[in-house]
C-alpha cells in the first residue's frame, strides 16, 4: 500500500490543453481576422421570442491582437495505491485546477480562467494498460477586465442581450483507457458524458435527458425550470425536442512517442484530437442539427522533460500547435490557430 505516489497510475495527454499539469506558455496567433479574441457570447432574442446566440465586443477589433500568456496551475494525484505482485495495481486519484490565459497586446488584462476538478479509480495491468474511471468537472469564468470593458461599452441587458453565457460541464462521468508499448508509444482514449442532473451551458448545448440540479446561487431561480434556459432568459424554453443520440460527448484520442536519453532526460512528441459532439448545436438557431458535425480539435506537442527523480516532479520544456478551440472555456465560439512554447511540471 503507497499513500500519495509521486507518478500517477493513468496519464493525461500531453497536448490535450486542459490536461492536468503545470504550464507557463507564450501562444502567437498568426495575424489573421479568425484568431482575434474580443467578443463574449451572450443569449439574445431572434425578435420572435425564440432564443439566439451573439457575440458583442469588450474589445476594439484588431488583428495585432493576436499574442497570449498561457498559465495553466493543475495537478494529477494519486492518493492510495494498492499493488498486487506487480501484475495489478489501483490507486484512488484526485485531479483539478486553474487554467488562465492573458492579453499579451500592449497589456496583460485576463481573459478569463476555468476552474476544474474530478476524482475516481485508476488502474494498470501489467505496466501497459491502464483505465481510469470518475467524474470530472470544469467550468468557465470570464475575467474581470473583460468585463469591465464589456460594460463600458453601453450595451444594454434585454435589449442587446438577455444574459451573459458560460461554458460549463458540472458534472459528466469520465472514463479513459490507454495502452502503452514498451515505454515507447501510447494511445489513450478519453470520453466524457454529462450525468443525468448537472449544470451544462450554454443552454442549447444541454441534452435532453440531462436537467440541472433542484438548487443553485440564484434561489429566486432555481426551481422555474428544470432546464438552464431561466439564466439566459428563456423561462419556457426545454431541449427535449432534442434527439435521444445527442448526449453532448466529450471524447478525446492520443498518440504519444518518446526517446529516452541516459543521464539526461527524454524527447517525447503527442498527438491529442478532440471531438465534442455540442458542435452539432446550431449557435444561430439555438437547435440540433443532424447536417452539423461534429467539433474538432488538432494539437501537436514536442517536447523535451529532463531526468527526474521519483520523488519530484518532471521538469518540461514544450512547443505545441493548436487548431481549434481557444483555450479557455469560455471562448468556446472562437476557433484558433496558434504556435506556443512553454514550461512546465507534470504533477
Amino acid at each position: 500500500m503507497d499513500f500519495a505516489p509521486v507518478k500517477p497510475l493513468y496519464r493525461e495527454s500531453l497536448a490535450y490543453p486542459f490536461s492536468n499539469n503545470v504550464r507557463f506558455s507564450y501562444l502567437i496567433a498568426p495575424e489573421k481576422p479568425e484568431n482575434v479574441t474580443n467578443t463574449i457570447l451572450v443569449s439574445a432574442d431572434d425578435g420572435t421570442g425564440n432564443p439566439t446566440y451573439r457575440e458583442l465586443e469588450f474589445k476594439d477589433f484588431n488583428t495585432h491582437n493576436t499574442k497570449y500568456w498561457a498559465l495553466k496551475s493543475c495537478s494529477n494525484i494519486g492518493l492510495l495505491r494498492l499493488t498486487w505482485k506487480e501484475k495489478a495495481a489501483v490507486e484512488i486519484y484526485i485531479h483539478g485546477g486553474i487554467n488562465s490565459v492573458f492579453g499579451a497586446y500592449g497589456g496583460v488584462d485576463c481573459l478569463g480562467f476555468d476552474g476544474q476538478y474530478g476524482a475516481g479509480i485508476s488502474a494498470l495491468f501489467f505496466d501497459s494498460i491502464a483505465i481510469r474511471a470518475g467524474f470530472h468537472h470544469y467550468s468557465g469564468h470570464w475575467g474581470d477586465e473583460i468585463l469591465a470593458d464589456f460594460f463600458s461599452r453601453g450595451y444594454t441587458e434585454g435589449t442587446d442581450y438577455k444574459a451573459i453565457t458560460e461554458y460549463t460541464r458540472n458534472n459528466s462521468w469520465y472514463f479513459g483507457a490507454s495502452y502503452s508499448l514498451s515505454d515507447i508509444l501510447r494511445f489513450a482514449v478519453d470520453v466524457e458524458l454529462p450525468e443525468s442532473k448537472a449544470w451544462i451551458r450554454p443552454a442549447a448545448h444541454v441534452p435532453a435527458y440531462t436537467t440541472k440540479p433542484s438548487s443553485e446561487e440564484s434561489p429566486e431561480k432555481a426551481n422555474t425550470s428544470d432546464y438552464i434556459w431561466t439564466q439566459e432568459g428563456f423561462n419556457d424554453r426545454d431541449n427535449r425536442f432534442y434527439p435521444s443520440s445527442y448526449k453532448a460527448w466529450r471524447i478525446g484520442l492520443s498518440l504519444e512517442a518518446q526517446y529516452k536519453i541516459d543521464n539526461i532526460g527524454r524527447v517525447y512528441a503527442g498527438i491529442d484530437i478532440q471531438l465534442h459532439q455540442d458542435g452539432k448545436i446550431d449557435p444561430v438557431t439555438a437547435t440540433y442539427s443532424g447536417d452539423l458535425g461534429w467539433k474538432k480539435e488538432y494539437s501537436a506537442v514536442l517536447g523535451f522533460a529532463f531526468l527526474d527523480d521519483d520523488i519530484l516532479p518532471e521538469f518540461n520544456i514544450e512547443f505545441t500547435y493548436h487548431k481549434g478551440r481557444f483555450p479557455l472555456l469560455n471562448y468556446w465560439f472562437n476557433d484558433i490557430e496558434y504556435y506556443s512554447v512553454g514550461l512546465g511540471l507534470s504533477l
